[in-house]
């Protein structure tokens, strides 16, 4: 599952995943941030991960083409998790796409997130 949460702030595209992501779960998503973009040159993602069971094909096609049509249009992204693969992966995102700065955080320092990402 995958959800949109409130944040405070409209350029901050809010997320809570926990299981599986379906494509209906993925269209909500690209519908809001195709919608912020209208208003907003770059967009933040805070992004709140309990677990993460894996996505259906059909979501990983979207997330893909989204991700190769969106690629310049995020800046920061605060990953909240207590997954330790998720903190190794944030740290081998900067490396990689040095476009978006991607900086993890445990569950118990959410709103240090939130404010970090709305900075």
């Amino acid at each position: 599952m995958l959800e949109l949460i409130p944040t405070g702030s409209d350029r901050v595209v809010g997320l809570h995943i926990q299981g599986k992501i379906e494509t209906a779960d993925f269209d909500k998503v690209i519908q809001k941030i195709e919608n912020q973009l209208k208003f907003h040159p770059k967009l933040r993602i805070y992004a709140e991960i309990e677990s993460l069971e894996g996505m259906s094909p059909q979501a990983v096609w979207k997330d893909l083409k989204f991700t190769f049509q969106h690629f310049h249009d995020f800046e920061r992204e605060a990953v909240v998790s207590d997954k330790r693969w998720l903190e190794k992966w944030g740290n081998f995102s900067n490396k990689l796409f040095s476009s978006i700065e991607v900086k993890h955080f445990h569950f118990d320092q959410k709103q240090q997130a939130l404010e970090w990402v709305k900075g």
